[in-house]
């Protein structure tokens, strides 16, 4: 079965809209404990995983969808400087 990628990504696109129209913000400074960026990160390997097994199953949108968020979650804690990495295309540049 081929993936319909126009379908999933206006899902998506409909999702994060709807996220982001209810999106409140809230009082600052947060306390954030260690436990909490630890699950982010056991997320993000979970995703990355789970974007190896789809591009081994041959679903490579789901593949691409995956890793993207694993993405977004690794930027999410390095741009709250609560993790501190390099992408390797900012190593070369």
């Amino acid at each position: 079965m081929t993936e319909d990628a126009k379908e999933r990504s206006r899902r998506y696109i409909a999702a994060v809209e709807t996220a982001l129209s209810g999106l409140k913000s809230i009082t600052m400074p947060v306390i954030i404990a260690r436990r909490d960026v630890e699950r982010v990160v056991e997320v993000a390997k979970r995703y990355l995983s789970d974007s190896k097994y789809y591009g081994e199953t041959g679903k490579d949108v789901t593949s691409l969808a995956s890793i993207s968020y694993a993405e977004g979650l690794l930027d999410a804690l390095r741009f709250l400087k609560l993790g501190e990495f390099s992408w390797p295309q900012e190593l070369e540049a």
